[in-house]
């Protein structure tokens, strides 16, 4: 008889511990799981495919060396009159006024995206750089700098977490059609390609008649004792011929 209360003791127990463990995971926790101080939530998807306007054009708003920091890290070579209160917020303000000017399609972030010594949370930094491409709700994507991977992530962490993004069509690598998984013997990472079709209703509807390449150009490297940037590699080389006659020949 008291073995059996004991049963019935024991089993209690464990239905309170798997219940609360429930309502501390999704109750709880849930509301305070946090990535660099934002909510995780199921990423934001851009209207895809990407496609040329009914007019034939389509409009890329090219972003380069934003170098961006916390958002408070001052600027470099500008006049000592405007050091005082230049900042990333002026990168952030000039890069939403060119949005709402241009209008663009598609926004291409081309490296430097962040400056990695002057941040101490990659992650942080990249939100605020994107932020105003992912407030527009516009398709974008980016490849890194030579100085990107400079703070708490490496370029492999980076380009995952950048593809992670709103409104990110960014690739940690392509995708090995015959395994349906990412690319491994390629060097770097943020080599890819984004397809753009024809415009709605035309005879080029569903066909890719502008292609992006996207390739990690590298950071930093020593080559003869000498300290240099980083280049594009031959297996780089090698992917985007063979990327490229596929697109040529729908082959």
């Amino acid at each position: 008889m008291q073995s059996s209360q004991t049963w019935i003791q024991a089993l209690f127990y464990l239905a309170l511990i798997t219940v609360s463990l429930y309502f501390l995971q999704f109750y709880i926790l849930s509301d305070r799981l946090m990535v660099s101080h934002h909510k995780v939530t199921l990423k934001k998807h851009p209207n895809l495919p990407l496609r040329f306007n009914s007019d034939g054009t389509f409009k890329i708003l090219q972003v380069a060396d934003m170098h961006y920091g916390t958002g408070l890290t001052r600027c470099r070579d500008v006049l000592t009159s405007e050091f005082e209160w230049c900042s990333d917020l002026n990168t952030t303000l000039f890069l939403k006024r060119m949005i709402d000017a241009e209008k663009p399609d598609f926004i291409a972030f081309t490296g430097d995206n962040i400056f990695g010594s002057s941040t101490n949370d990659a992650a942080e930094s990249l939100f605020k750089a994107f932020g105003p491409a992912m407030a527009a709700r516009l398709p974008w994507a980016a490849v890194l700098g030579n100085h990107d991977q400079e703070s708490t992530m490496t370029r492999e962490e980076l380009m995952s977490f950048i593809s992670l993004m709103d409104y990110s069509l960014s690739q940690p690598n392509p995708l090995d059609p015959t395994k349906q998984q990412v690319t491994t013997n390629i060097d770097g990472f943020g080599n890819y390609d984004l397809r753009v079709r024809g415009p709605p209703g035309s005879h080029l509807a569903n066909q890719t008649i502008l292609n992006l390449f996207f390739l990690d150009s590298g950071d930093r490297a020593v080559v003869d004792g000498f300290k240099t940037y980083g280049w594009i590699k031959e297996s780089q080389l090698s992917w985007l011929r063979g990327a490229s006659k596929v697109s040529l020949t729908g082959t």
